[in-house]
């Protein structure tokens, strides 16, 4: 389901409101909001109400960012999605890796800390046990390597991947399909067998 579809009203059946307060939200909500800032009440009820203040303002801020940085570089109709699992560290592990995420700019250590080095995120999947100052050293490489076979390299400013995130969301735009007959055979595998 996208954003769209749910606020369309076709989520129907999914989950009750209820359930969704009860199981989903509610346990979070009570220990962030009530239980954490708990101990403030102790000085007086309003160092509890701004300590809530400040935890709300904090998540909301935290969240957009986390939403910015990480979901972003995952979404837009320019990036492939698989039907398919493949074998971990296979070829086309690794030219899915690539062809499914995109970058931000990259390079410069305050750019890097702003976008919390996930500006480098086909490199990371890639070389997941690397560290934040490797990619930045393999970026130039991994990049070449890629235009050399033709391999798509997506490279965006982060508004730029925020429109485009936006319209998967709200089903304005899809995600690519792999073509499966590119897929190497010897490299398929299905979860559980």
């Amino acid at each position: 389901l996208t954003v769209g579809e749910l606020l369309a009203g076709k989520g129907k059946g999914v989950f009750s409101f209820g359930e969704f307060l009860r199981r989903v939200v509610g346990p979070c909500l009570l220990f962030r909001f009530v239980l954490l800032p708990l101990p403030c009440l102790l000085v007086g009820p309003s160092f509890f109400a701004n300590a809530v203040c400040n935890l709300v303002l904090a998540d909301i801020v935290a969240n957009i960012h986390g939403f910015v940085v990480i979901v972003t570089n995952h979404a837009g109709d320019d990036l492939y999605r698989f039907s398919t699992g493949c074998r971990p560290k296979s070829p086309t592990f690794y030219l899915r890796a690539i062809t499914s995420s995109a970058n931000f700019g990259t390079g410069g250590d305050l750019n890097d800390f702003l976008h919390g080095w996930l500006n480098y995120q086909i490199e990371h999947h890639c070389w997941p046990d690397l560290s934040m100052l490797a990619y930045r050293r393999g970026q130039p490489k991994l990049k070449a390597i890629c235009e050399k076979h033709g391999v798509p390299y997506v490279q965006e400013n982060v508004f730029v991947r925020f429109k485009k995130t936006l319209d998967i969301a709200m089903g304005h735009a899809s995600m690519r399909r792999y073509p499966v007959e590119l897929e190497r055979k010897q490299d398929m595998m299905a979860w559980g067998s």
